[in-house]
């Protein structure tokens, strides 16, 4: 697909701790702050689930994901981007910065499969509270979203010493941002 020709994309987001969260939109919010599996959520509201892989490879972090992952060293960090689609429909950016052991041992092999699957199967990883933020410009066409508010949130999965970063950029026709009563 053509998208993968503009590998990375990124996040732009002013990332803020999830209290301080200012959405007046109930149903958003326990999307953003939920603590289950995005994809197993996602699968069960699709007919059909997919993951596209728009890329993977030792890249530069961004400022805020070597601030979190307290890292400056790129050569141990991998970026993985993808998109989750259900019924055909791109519904989540997911952007992973993952350490590159892992790539090669428990982690090796995902493309098109989704992450979640394999963090969420094993119990060793544990997840951090959830950043949140609204995005500056859409991730995908890197334009502004002045039409609509579009969110994101991150995490942080520690496992056995290494630590997995996950922000996902709920796009504009995720049902997150429809209302029970649609």
């Amino acid at each position: 697909m053509l998208l993968k020709t503009f590998f990375p994309f990124g996040l732009s987001v002013s990332w803020q701790h999830a209290a301080q969260l200012q959405c007046k939109n109930e149903e958003l919010s326990t999307w953003l702050l939920d603590t289950g599996s995005l994809t197993e959520r996602l699968e069960a509201i699709s007919t059909q689930f997919s993951v596209e892989l728009l890329g993977q490879g030792k890249l530069p972090l961004d400022r805020s994901e070597k601030l979190l992952l307290n890292s400056e060293d790129t050569e141990q960090w991998q970026i993985r981007e993808v998109i989750l689609y259900g019924d055909g429909v791109p519904w989540v950016f997911a952007r992973s910065v993952l350490p590159v052991e892992l790539c090669s041992t428990s982690l090796a092999n995902l493309g098109n499969k989704p992450l979640g699957k394999r963090i969420f199967n094993d119990p060793s990883f544990l997840r951090s509270e959830f950043e949140v933020g609204e995005l500056k410009t859409h991730p995908l066409t890197q334009r502004s979203s002045n039409d609509q508010t579009l969110y994101a949130r991150r995490s942080l999965f520690t496992f056995d010493g290494s630590s997995v970063l996950v922000a996902e950029a709920f796009l504009p026709d995720c049902p997150c941002y429809k209302t029970r009563f649609d």
